[in-house]
């Protein structure tokens, strides 16, 4: 399937493009609580976290603090954590107040983005965030690739309001009709994006929503043939 007369490209950040660095998780539990926690199936296991997040998103529940609390606690059990779990959840969101954990990418994605962007796609991110999302993307060695980061702390607006979408096609000067939106969360992203007229591409590695109304992807470079002209 192939969306055409796209001119622009919005990617939502965590969990799309860059993902939890978990190495680094490990190794704050191991070294300050003592706890082992397994990389094996991480990634799969942050996606399922990730799913939590956008169930409670879409039930109209929870605050941010409150779905970072959600979200490690469907993580951290997956990657082996049992017991003292909220004392590991604690240090975790500690940790990720002092770092950007959100820095880790998929073989593949900057080589995806580098042909996207020299067949003259303009590239952005688009991501509830803290403030920090430019720097994850340094972090990431991802930052050159886009036009404009959208972070919305930076200004005032979340997704899946659609008025996030619409500063992004704002800065990128082209029609909702003209821009497509890549994320993970159906409830977040394909639906705000949805709302605001843009074609939405759900990143779905493992199928986990194989029913979902929208484009699906398994790898960031799937998008190459999608958006590649008749």
């Amino acid at each position: 399937m192939k969306a055409n007369g796209i001119k622009a490209v919005f990617f939502d950040a965590g969990g799309t493009l860059i993902h939890l660095d978990a190495p680094r998780i490990c190794a704050l539990l191991r070294e300050e609580l003592g706890i082992t926690a397994s990389l094996e199936g991480f990634r799969r296991a942050q996606s399922m976290a990730m799913q939590r997040v956008a169930a409670l998103v879409a039930e109209g529940a929870g605050s941010t603090e409150n779905l970072k609390r959600e979200f490690y606690s469907t993580l951290l059990p997956r990657m082996g954590v049992r017991s003292d779990l909220d004392i590991a959840i604690d240090s975790v969101l500690k940790l990720a107040q002092s770092e950007m954990l959100w820095r880790r990418t998929e073989a593949g994605t900057a080589r995806a983005l580098g042909i996207l962007k020299e067949r003259g796609f303009r590239l952005a991110v688009v991501s509830n965030s803290d403030g920090r999302i430019e720097r994850a993307f340094h972090q990431a060695g991802l930052f050159d690739y886009f036009d404009f980061f959208i972070d919305s702390f930076l200004v005032g607006v979340e997704k899946p309001d659609p008025r996030i979408f619409q500063i992004a096609l704002e800065r990128a000067g082209v029609d909702a009709t003209e821009a497509i939106y890549v994320g993970d969360l159906y409830s977040v992203d394909v639906a705000g994006a949805k709302e605001a007229g843009l074609v939405a591409a759900l990143y779905d590695p493992f199928g986990l929503n194989t029913e979902a109304d929208c484009l699906r992807i398994r790898e960031i470079g799937d998008l190459i043939d999608i958006l590649a002209s008749d």
